[in-house]
């Protein structure tokens, strides 16, 4: 069969990925040089991507003719900045960044832990987090679909995935609930990812002006920070050499490459067993959850790595580390910057301004903004006392935006990062997962009608009292 090739002029296949990816990469440029000169965005604490995102949502509208019609800006049929790639962006930087992060901890010899960090207690927290938003936003869409025909009574659950989980895992979710029939899951969903990065700025701001005003608060500059940076070591004890017959660099990618592909791999195959079983209801509900959820399985396989590598380190098999943790930060950081900027951009504008919508983002904004800013306020006395503000600076930071907004709020508390308050967000991230793991599996019963709806919200409600009762009853976790 002869298989001719496509001309390199032929956008859609050579051209659009790559155009689409040097805008958002322009923008990221162009919002650094703001969020450094202009005062206001330097005091905002709004993370670049998240700028940049703004301001690529309107260019967006712009090249699409929604704004100027006359604007209209097309290649070869194809718009400038698609909805499409820009979901796919979205998707796949949420899991390439949580495989990064999972598979760091191979090799200790990357710095050093300044105090053994809470991991339960941490993972209680930020589970209880996810819950209170996910029963405070089910009560408010529930109340508000009896208003509005075009709210889904179980809608609000896409607080915590936006809110406490972030773009990558709004668009995922959304995306399951439009396809049980939410006509607005995905821009729902986006739509209060981007909100949460304004609640992480408003509520950061307001805490740490009280601080100020308190005294509790030291002006940290980028030089203070300069020594913390100076100590990540890129050739640790029996690491793989920094350049050698390929870039150390080179192989993170690889590594972080090989765990997608067999995530894949898992997921494709579990989608052709159930779909020869011929199961309505899993080809209905399970497939969709399966690729709606690939960073679970792509974290799944990340420590599967993990164990296996250090278990031939430690038997000898494998003399050398080929992971290093400071690159592997630096690989989610970029996907995750890749996810906040192609997520907000994805945004429907037309979309946003329907009635309904509105009203129902906005009670779930700011309701879930000052429930999970006093909801923290209040756990992050009782459960971390030696550091209460650290401690809420980055759990506050992360349940409303992203881990990296968190480590934004904490630096300005905590240059140094003295307290073990980051490291309380890194390991009882991983413990959330076990912990708050029904609440994935809620999202493909949760459509099922309003039983369903009963059921989980009483289920969540357990939870929620019975983690916090070990929170705030218990010393020992």
């Amino acid at each position: 069969m002869l298989h001719l090739t496509p001309a390199l002029s032929d956008y859609n296949i050579y051209w659009s990925g790559v155009v689409q990816f040097g805008i958002m990469m322009t923008l990221l440029l162009v919002s650094n040089i703001l969020r450094r000169k202009v005062v206001f965005l330097k005091k905002s604490l709004l993370p670049v991507a998240v700028i940049g995102g703004f301001i690529g949502l309107f260019l967006r509208y712009l090249t699409n003719g929604s704004l100027i019609p006359s604007l209209e800006l097309t290649i070869l049929d194809t718009p400038l900045l698609s909805y499409e790639t820009l979901s796919a962006f979205t998707y796949h930087g949420i899991a390439i960044g949580f495989a990064a992060l999972t598979l760091k901890g191979i090799d200790r010899l990357n710095g050093p832990i300044r105090k053994k960090p809470r991991a339960v207690a941490s993972g209680m927290v930020i589970v209880n987090s996810y819950v209170i938003q996910g029963i405070f936003g089910i009560l408010v869409s529930v109340i508000l679909s009896f208003v509005f025909t075009s709210i889904p009574a179980y809608s609000g659950f896409l607080l915590p995935m936006g809110f406490g989980q972030g773009p990558g895992q709004a668009l995922s979710v959304g995306t399951v609930f439009q396809n049980q029939g939410f006509t607005y899951g995905v821009n729902f969903g986006l739509t209060i990812a981007a909100l949460g990065f304004v609640a992480a700025s408003i509520g950061g701001i307001f805490y740490l002006q009280k601080l100020k005003k308190k005294g509790l608060l030291d002006d940290a500059t980028e030089s203070s920070m300069e020594t913390d940076r100076q100590a990540i070591i890129l050739e640790g004890q029996g690491q793989i050499p920094l350049v050698d017959a390929v870039d150390k660099l080179t192989i993170q990618f690889a590594i972080v490459g090989f765990v997608y592909l067999i995530a894949w791999i898992l997921i494709f195959g579990a989608q052709q067993l159930i779909l020869q079983l011929n199961i309505p209801f899993l080809i209905n509900n399970i497939i969709p959850l399966l690729y709606g959820f690939n960073f679970i399985i792509v974290v799944f396989v990340a420590m599967l790595y993990k164990v296996t590598t250090q278990q031939l380190l430690k038997s000898k098999v494998m003399s050398r580390i080929y992971t290093n943790d400071f690159m592997l930060n630096r690989i989610a950081g970029f996907a995750f910057d890749v996810m906040m900027i192609a997520s907000i951009m994805a945004i429907d504008v037309s979309v946003v301004i329907e009635p309904g919508f509105l009203m129902t983002v906005g009670i779930l904004s700011v309701g879930g903004t000052l429930i999970t800013y006093y909801y923290l306020e209040f756990l992050s006395k009782r459960v971390f006392p030696e550091y209460p503000h650290e401690a809420f600076l980055i759990f506050y930071g992360t349940m409303t935006g992203t881990a990296s907004t968190g480590v934004a709020l904490l630096r300005e508390k905590d240059p140094y990062f003295k307290t073990p308050a980051a490291n309380d967000i890194v390991y009882g991230s991983s413990m959330a997962i076990p912990l708050g793991f029904p609440l994935l599996l809620f999202v493909g019963f949760i459509t099922l009608g309003w039983i369903y709806i009963g059921v989980i919200l009483i289920v969540l409600i357990g939870i929620f009292s019975t983690y916090h009762y070990f929170l705030t009853k218990k010393k020992t976790i």
